[in-house]
């Protein structure tokens, strides 16, 4: 069966409750009403590129606090179009005008984990838990560990980050998906329990159950958080995925066919999401509409080795079909 996907639950940048620093804004001094300051607090990256760099350009007119949150806007901004080097150059020229900058410094820990550098990640959280040990600067840190896979480091964080704020969702959410990375099955499952108790209304927090009952073989209660997944966000691709996932491996193609083609509308790039529904159309023995799927897959991603696998043996399969005498 196809590998199941995980939902991370976003670390939120210190100070702010924002996913990855992002879509966050910088409260600029009162008297700063000119159009590029308006530019600059937008919430659109591109108006807030262009307005942040209105007041950048203006240097040393600006005030010290205000040329800070210029650039850190900025970098925000980038950071939300997925341009983590210049995020970082942002945040680094934020630092250099102020090095006691909190803000700057999760911001950039924040840009650093999110492509991938988990170690100048881990570093400048360490520098932030011994400005400010609050939990989201832990919880932060564990995200950084747990991408570089160190889960026990994780898992002490996210702990710390609970001593600190016992209704952090996000610090359960993630110690339940490091427990389960762990194969600690019945830790993940409380941890995720107690999210979806905090916060009921999470479509993410019944996706992570919903996963971890999936990966227990508990496929009846897989499907019933995945329905309450999607009928509180009816536009998670990764929800209609997963549950089409449980179907398949109930033997129910048909509805796995219909959910896997949900996830392909609402992401036509999801090539794994089309290469699951393959799968599905191999189980209703429908090889044509499977090949298709299988060809469309590859063409998004020609690396995705289970689809260049199962195009040659349903194109065998189809050549010995053509090959067989008539009936």
């Amino acid at each position: 069966m196809a590998p199941l996907a995980f939902v991370s639950t976003p670390f939120h940048s210190p100070l702010r409750l924002a996913l990855a620093a992002a879509l966050s804004l910088f409260c600029v001094a009162a008297e700063a009403k000119s159009d590029g300051w308006a530019g600059c607090r937008a919430a659109d990256p591109d108006k807030r590129i262009e307005g942040c760099g209105e007041v950048i350009a203006r240097g040393d007119k600006e005030r010290k606090p205000n040329r800070v949150a210029a650039f850190v806007n900025r970098g925000g901004a980038y950071h939300a179009k997925g341009d983590f080097d210049r995020a970082l150059a942002d945040f680094d020229k934020a630092l250099e005008i102020d090095p006691d900058s909190a803000v700057a410094l999760g911001d950039r820990a924040a840009a650093y984990r999110a492509k991938g550098d988990f170690d100048h990640a881990i570093a400048d959280y360490d520098k932030l838990v011994a400005a400010q040990p609050k939990a989201p600067a832990y919880l932060g840190r564990g995200g950084a560990f747990q991408g570089k896979g160190d889960l026990d480091k994780a898992i002490a964080d996210y702990d710390k980050a609970l001593e600190l704020d016992k209704k952090s969702v996000a610090a359960l959410s993630n110690r339940g998906r490091a427990w389960r990375a762990k194969g600690d099955l019945d830790r993940a499952l409380a941890d995720f329990d107690r999210a979806i108790e905090l916060e009921p209304k999470s479509a993410l927090s019944y996706l992570n159950r919903a996963g971890l009952y999936q990966a227990k073989g508990d496929l009846d209660q897989a499907l019933a958080d995945y329905d309450k997944a999607i009928a509180k966000d009816g536009k998670l691709a990764i929800a209609y995925n997963n549950r089409g996932l449980a179907l398949h491996a109930k033997g129910d193609f048909d509805r796995a066919v219909a959910d896997f083609g949900t996830a392909v509308t609402l992401d036509p790039k999801y090539a794994r999401a089309i290469l699951n529904r393959a799968n599905a159309y191999r189980g209703k023995h429908d090889l044509e509409h499977a090949k298709g799927d299988l060809e469309q897959a590859l063409a998004l991603d020609p690396n995705l080795a289970a689809a260049k696998k199962g195009l040659d043996e349903v194109t065998r399969q189809l050549a010995a079909r053509a090959a067989a005498p008539a009936q």
